[in-house]
């Protein structure tokens, strides 16, 4: 064998190391059907961890999760939803996501900072750069919304296809 051939082989196993580890993938559009969601007067009452399957949000993230939690929205009274982290990068960069329902009042007082009007999701949807993570709010109905978010680097078109399947569930 020659250099080069050394050379490409010990790259492509470094590569699929990489992969094999969870700290190099590509991301991809979420297909597995949500369970169903109840949406009733407590929303906290909404097991969001239970209901989106793991392999939609490992799609989205393009990542194994090393952690998924019950997600109540920053100070948001009533909300609920789930916490969903992958393992961080040697740099330190971390890769998290969630997917929380609010009462319709945080959808509507969301601080806006490069907001983008979305079609085609629930009554409005607009995307907005939040505190942690560019968002995605969705206004399901007069009294919920829906929140989905992934950072560290955001992830719209994983966020708009996730935001689909929960809408299709949720009753």
């Amino acid at each position: 064998m020659n250099i080069n051939a050394y050379r490409l082989a010990a790259a492509s196993l470094m590569g699929l190391g990489l992969l094999s580890c969870g700290q190099v993938s590509s991301t991809s559009a979420p297909t597995t059907p949500v369970a169903s969601i109840a949406i009733g007067s407590d929303l906290s009452k909404i097991d969001v961890c239970h209901a989106i399957p793991k392999e939609d949000i490992e799609a989205v993230m393009g990542r194994k999760l090393v952690k998924t939690q019950p997600f109540e929205y920053y100070e948001t009274a009533g909300s609920g939803g789930c916490w969903y982290e992958a393992a961080k990068d040697k740099d330190g960069e971390a890769h998290f996501g969630y997917v929380a329902f609010t009462p319709v009042a945080a959808y509507n007082e969301q601080p806006l900072y490069k907001k983008t009007d979305v079609g085609g999701l629930g009554v409005a949807a607009y995307y907005n750069n939040g505190a942690d993570a560019r968002q995605l709010w969705v206004k399901i109905n007069d009294r919920v919304a829906m929140v989905v978010a992934f950072g560290d680097v955001p992830k719209e078109a994983g966020a708009r296809a996730l935001a689909g399947l929960v809408l299709a569930a949720a009753k």
